[in-house]
């Protein structure tokens, strides 16, 4: 999940901003921000939320132009912000606008927010100089089920049709989380998950963004060149296995991302001064400018991660791994449970005990260093260990980037994993990864020495 710090303002803003009120104090929540976001954004929501302003902020579907030529790229951004992050939502579209759509790239987003009465609105964004309200022409959508993977693909689709590009961006932005059981519609088992809605209690989850992006790239007529989740704890083993067959880049975070979220302005201003970029530089291009703006805009009490996958390179991935495990539960298991103990743990370090709000997720390239550390370096289990390393970091792991307080963030290589510490969720055999990996046998080898890894 995002890191949640606008907790008590939601109902004062609702009625403060359909009265059209300015005069409004962030003080309870600025000094939290650490000026990582502009504060004049409160106007801006007024576009979604009040409905009597309507025919006058928002344009017809016919008024949407089709640009004049076909773009390089279309960078299509959706953006659930029916929690506690909606402020953050509104901002995003503005530092979208201070860039817009231009001949090579065009934008398009989704908003929906907690104050909308469940109609979102989508917009074809358009550069201006007003950085507290959102200009760029939009539909309003109504009924919008923000937490559901069928209304995620009805946007893309609907932006593919408008404004059809050479290349395709997918950004998916929300609360990320690790393996928590949220319940509520169609999701009663406890997954990994995205986009939840707050209003409808919906959310997307793993298997279920999986069918999104296939269906996505069959309307796009080729895979999407970088799928993104601008949310925490998603650049997990599970979660790119998952989508691996229908994006080329998978651009997410092992760790807790901070409120501010992707800094879409500098993210558009570099991909249109390199509008020709290959999917593996766009991809390239929102991991530097991710880690520049939190090198500067970061109170510093905690680090940053984020990489990106390529999604071809898992094949000789899952060989490697495969024979790294055989390997291990052949070995010292003592050695091997330390060695776990003294990996790279997220949510900022949380090594506690597992929990229905706790993701349990560790970097998988820092687990084999520890368990390398104790083993003999003439060992065939040492020997599998830095061959599955290189692969990982020199392959399948085309871009990884961190900011942090202290070195303990140089050890996260960009992919964690699944490690529980005394239940395993049965939920997780149900994934692509316990198919064609060994992880989920791992894992209960782990927590119980009498299991047998074939």
């Amino acid at each position: 999940m995002r890191v949640r710090i606008l907790r008590t303002l939601i109902l004062v803003f609702t009625f403060a901003l359909s009265a059209g009120a300015r005069d409004i104090s962030f003080d309870d929540f600025s000094g939290e921000l650490n000026d990582i976001k502009a504060l004049s954004l409160v106007p801006a929501a007024s576009l979604a939320l009040d409905s009597a302003r309507e025919p006058a902020e928002i344009k017809t579907p016919d008024e949407i132009k089709t640009p004049a030529e076909t773009p390089q790229w279309l960078v299509m951004v959706f953006i659930n912000a029916r929690n506690d992050l909606w402020m953050s939502g509104i901002q995003d579209i503005n530092e979208m606008e201070m860039i817009g759509s231009t001949a090579k790239v065009a934008v398009t987003a989704e908003l929906g927010i907690l104050q909308d009465k469940g109609n979102s609105t989508r917009f074809f964004i358009q550069k201006d100089t007003d950085t507290s309200n959102i200009t760029s022409p939009g539909i309003m959508m109504k009924n919008s089920d923000m937490g559901s993977w069928k209304h995620f693909v009805n946007f893309a689709k609907w932006s593919i049709k408008r404004y059809p590009a050479k290349r395709y961006m997918v950004i998916l932005w929300n609360h990320g989380s690790g393996r928590i059981d949220i319940g509520g519609a169609d999701n009663t088992g406890a997954e990994l998950g995205i986009a939840y809605d707050d209003l409808t209690r919906n959310f997307i989850r793993n298997s279920q963004l999986a069918l999104a992006l296939e269906e996505i790239s069959r309307y796009a007529g080729k895979k999407i060149d970088v799928f993104s989740s601008d949310a925490c704890l998603m650049q997990m083993l599970s979660v790119a296995y998952e989508i691996k067959d229908h994006a080329e880049y998978l651009v997410q975070s092992e760790e807790i991302v901070p409120v501010a979220g992707f800094p879409y302005d500098t993210i558009l201003a570099s991909l249109n001064a390199n509008p020709y970029a290959s999917a593996k530089a766009a991809s390239g291009i929102i991991i530097d400018k991710f880690q520049d703006f939190y090198q500067i805009h970061n109170d510093n009490s905690h680090g940053t991660t984020i990489s990106a996958v390529d999604s071809s390179k898992f094949g000789r991935f899952n060989n490697l791994l495969n024979l790294w495990i055989r390997l291990a539960v052949k070995s010292n298991r003592a050695n091997i449970l330390a060695a776990l103990s003294e990996t790279l743990s997220f949510e900022y370090g949380y090594d506690g005990n597992d929990t229905s709000g706790n993701a349990r997720s560790k970097d998988l390239y820092d687990f084999i260093e520890n368990v390398n550390a104790k083993a003999d370096k003439e060992s065939e289990l040492y020997k599998a260990g830095i061959a599955l390393q290189k692969h990982m970091a020199g392959v399948l792991i085309s871009s990884n980037k961190i900011t942090g307080p202290d070195m303990k963030y140089n050890r996260a290589k960009g992919l964690a994993v699944y490690a529980p510490k005394m239940i395993y969720d049965t939920s997780y055999d149900e994934m692509l990864v316990s198919r064609d990996t060994l992880w989920d046998d791992f894992i209960k080898w782990i927590l119980d020495k009498e299991y047998g890894v074939k």
